[in-house]
């Protein structure tokens, strides 16, 4: 009963990891997704006060406003036919003696029937309101992902889920080394545990400009093969060499104490 307790606890460790390592791209907010939704249809109908509406209170001038709205304006082409896509995100629980607030940061790809736009969002939220204190539109966009990841699963080759899962298996096995670890409790008790979510990675990047090749230890990374719009192909393989290790050593690791 007590090593099932230890399983979940580690479990719900590991998670928050495997996020930062690159299932973030699974997070979503509708919060953003409805201020993205609400600004594209003020740049569409040319309305600068329901966006100024949208900032947070006092985070900038009615003049400041205007002059940064003049080149929304100026980059904006009207489209009520366009498709987003969520870029990145990033989202914030704050805590302190004046009181809690809440961040969210955001980027999106917008693609209209003639062109395309990076959008970047902050909306902040606390006691003395909420809106946008941050609000950036550039025309272009980076290069997309177009298979490789998990929420690109239609698109992805066999190859690629391949990796993909060979990696949520390495997450598996550490979990498990992890377990074993603390119920052996071997000698540098602490110092295995480290060990045990150490990877050692081998990267390839092949860009439109060149190839990159590389490699080192690494930790809360997932192996990948990653397609882009842009021709770049970017293969990540991670194998978590820290647990296989303490395997090979688990009998000589082991303390005298807990021996026979």
């Amino acid at each position: 009963m007590k090593k099932r307790h230890i399983f979940f606890r580690l479990l719900l460790m590991l998670l928050p990891c495997c996020l930062l390592a690159g299932c973030k791209s699974l997070i979503k907010s509708d919060q953003m997704d409805q201020q993205l939704e609400q600004l594209i249809t003020a740049l569409n109908e040319d309305n600068a006060d329901q966006i100024y509406q949208f900032m947070y209170p006092g985070v900038v001038t009615r003049e400041e406003f205007e002059t940064a709205y003049e080149e929304f304006q100026l980059a904006w082409v009207k489209s009520t036919r366009y498709t987003t896509k969520l870029n990145a995100i990033n989202v914030k629980n704050n805590f302190s003696n004046s009181g809690s607030s809440k961040t969210w940061q955001a980027q999106y790809y917008v693609f209209t029937e003639d062109t395309s736009y990076t959008i970047t969002l902050a909306y902040l939220s606390d006691s003395d309101g909420a809106g946008l204190y941050q609000l950036n539109l550039a025309s272009g966009t980076g290069p997309l992902l177009i298979s490789g990841g998990f929420t690109t699963a239609r698109e992805n080759s066999f190859i690629q889920w391949f990796v993909l899962i060979f990696s949520i298996l390495g997450y598996v096995f550490i979990l498990i080394t992890i377990i074993d670890i603390i119920g052996k409790r071997p000698r540098l008790f602490g110092v295995w545990i480290g060990a045990a979510l150490t990877f050692l990675g081998f990267r390839v990047l092949i860009t439109p400009s060149g190839f990159q090749a590389g490699g080192g230890p690494l930790w809360f990374v997932l192996s990948s093969f990653r397609i882009y719009s842009d021709g770049t192909r970017n293969f990540v393989l991670a194998i978590p060499v820290g647990a296989i290790v303490y395997w090979c050593l688990r009998k000589k690791t082991a303390d005298p104490k807990t021996k026979g």
